[in-house]
């Protein structure tokens, strides 16, 4: 425990954060969190269906805006990742302890945690539609 806390402090240094990824098993599918993001009080993201490859590109895209762009995301917001995806964050606010444990370890309840979920994979287009409307 104490070699995988120094390996997390040392990404945080180096990097500003650190992704977790998840493997799935045979209850469950993978997802992938962030841990640091709490440090310059934004939330933490998580991701939940992806490869290890595609959840570290998605939370490493979505963290270093944050990191080095100042970039601040919140919940019911939308950004675009690429010209095919648009993606919509939703704050989770109960279980964040069960969801990411190894942040929830080291910010307790100054955490907070956004899912970044895929509209049109995990929410239908037609609900930010009715939420715009």
């Amino acid at each position: 425990m104490e070699e995988a806390d120094a390996r997390t402090d040392q990404c945080i240094r180096d990097y500003g954060r650190q992704v977790l990824f998840v493997e799935p098993d045979r209850f469950s599918h993978p997802y992938a969190y962030t841990i640091g993001l709490s440090l310059v009080g934004h939330p933490e993201f998580l991701v939940r269906g992806l490869n290890r490859q595609q959840s570290m590109q998605v939370l490493n895209g979505l963290s270093g805006a944050v990191l080095e762009h100042n970039e601040v995301f919140a919940n019911g917001q939308t950004c675009r990742w690429d010209e095919n995806t648009i993606l919509y964050f939703s704050r989770i606010s109960s279980k964040i302890r069960e969801e990411a444990p190894w942040a929830y370890s080291r910010y307790r309840d100054g955490m907070r945690l956004l899912e970044v979920l895929f509209l049109g994979r995990d929410i239908p287009y037609s609900c930010l539609s009715r939420r715009l409307n």
